[in-house]
C-alpha cells in the first residue's frame, strides 16, 4: 500500500487519502491525519538529489518504503515548509555483505559495527581517515558512516601482515600501506604511554589516552582508547556506509504537532505530524537513541491532537473511516 495524494474537501474539514493497494486506487475519508512515513532513506534518487554524490550507493538499514513520497505530498499537494538539514542525515558502519536495499528483521543491529573506537579504521588503500577515538560511541557513530562513503569504493576495514593479507582478499588494495599505518600508529601509542605513564585506559569515559605526545604525533590522531594493536588475535570487519534515517523534513506546531503552511505560516487544519518527517531537530550529527525520543513524543502529541480534532465533528458521513500512518 502507498500513498499517492492528499485532498482536502472544500466545503467541509474531511480529507481523502489517496492510496494504492496491490496496484489499485483507492481512498479512505478522515476528519483528522497523522502523517509519519519516514524521510527518503530507501530514494536512491531523492538521496543522491539531497545529500550529494555517491549517496545513491548508500545500504539502507531499515525500511525500503521509506522514499519519500508522503514528504512531497506533504509539501507539493499541502504547501507545508520544507525545514531542517536535508543534506543531512543518520549514517553508521554497516557490515558490506548486509543485503544493500533493505534491513534484517531477524539479524537487526547485528549489521552495525561499532568497534572502531577500541581499534582502528583503515579504508582500501590502507589509510586512517577519522580519529576513532574522538568522542564517545553514542556521538560519533551516526555521522562515521558519512566518512566512509567518501572513501574509495565505499569501504573501510574496522581492526599486521597476515591481518592485511587477509583483507587484501576483501578489498584491502595497498596492504603495504596497511601494514605502515598500524605501526606508525603503534609507535604513537607507546609514545604517549612513555610520557604519560599514569594514564589508564578506560572505554566509560574520555580517558585521554592517545596518539598525540611531544615525542610523536600523528597527523589524524587518535584522542582516546589508544591501544597498541601489536597482539593477535586480530578482527577486521568489512564495512560501508548504511543510511538509517534522513534529517530534513516539515515545520511542525512544537506543541501540537500540527502541520505548519510554507507561505502562511499557519496550521495546517487537522494535518498532524510524527517521527522522521518532523524537520529541524538534527543536524550534521546525532546523539544515540533521540530518533526514538522524538518519535514517541511526536507520536503522542499528534495522535492526542488528531483525536481531539475527531471528535470535535459530531457528523461524519457513514462510510467515513479514520487514517492514521504510524
Amino acid at each position: 500500500m502507498a500513498q499517492t495524494g492528499l485532498r482536502k474537501h472544500e466545503k467541509d474539514d474531511i480529507y481523502d487519502v489517496q492510496l494504492l493497494v496491490n496496484g489499485r486506487a483507492c481512498s479512505l475519508s478522515a476528519s483528522a491525519v497523522v502523517l509519519a512515513a519516514g524521510g527518503f532513506e530507501s530514494n536512491p534518487q531523492m538521496r543522491s538529489q539531497f545529500l550529494g554524490a555517491g549517496w545513491d550507493m548508500a545500504m539502507v538499514r531499515g525500511t525500503p518504503y521509506n522514499t519519500g513520497d508522503v514528504l512531497n505530498i506533504a509539501i507539493e499537494q499541502l504547501g507545508a515548509k520544507a525545514v531542517g538539514n536535508w543534506s543531512g542525515c543518520h549514517s553508521v558502519a554497516w557490515d558490506a555483505n548486509a543485503d544493500p536495499n533493505t534491513g534484517n528483521r531477524e539479524a537487526s543491529n547485528e549489521y552495525t559495527k561499532s568497534g572502531y573506537p577500541l581499534g582502528l579504521m583503515l579504508n582500501v588503500d590502507g589509510q586512517r581517515f577519522v580519529d576513532e577515538g574522538v568522542d564517545l560511541r553514542n556521538y560519533t557513530y551516526a555521522k562515521f558512516g558519512r566518512a566512509i562513503l567518501q572513501q574509495p569504493e565505499q569501504l573501510a576495514f574496522q581492526s599486521i601482515q597476515e591481518l592485511a593479507d587477509k583483507c587484501a582478499q576483501r578489498g584491502l588494495r595497498n596492504t603495504a600501506a596497511f601494514v605502515d599505518t598500524i605501526q606508525e600508529y603503534n609507535e604513537a601509542v607507546y609514545a604517549h604511554r612513555q610520557e604519560n605513564p599514569d594514564a589508564k585506559w578506560d572505554p566509560a569515559i574520555r580517558d585521554n589516552v592517545s596518539t598525540q605526545s611531544s615525542k610523536k604525533k600523528l597527523a589524524l590522531a587518535k584522542s582516546n582508547w589508544a591501544l597498541p594493536l601489536d597482539q593477535g588475535p586480530y578482527m577486521a570487519v568489512k564495512v560501508t556506509c548504511g543510511i538509517t534515517f534522513t534529517f530534513g523534513g516539515v515545520k511542525v506546531d512544537p506543541q501540537s504537532a500540527q502541520l505548519i503552511h510554507g507561505l502562511t505560516g499557519s496550521p495546517v487544519q487537522n494535518v498532524f505530524v510524527a517521527g522522521e518527517m518532523v524537520g529541524g531537530l538534527f543536524y550534521s550529527n546525532y546523539p544515540g537513541g533521540s530518533g526514538l525520543t522524538s518519535g514517541t513524543v511526536f507520536g503522542a502529541k499528534a495522535g492526542k491532537a488528531a483525536a481531539k480534532a475527531a471528535a470535535k465533528r459530531r457528523e461524519l458521513p457513514s462510510d467515513a473511516s479514520f487514517s492514521s500512518r504510524l
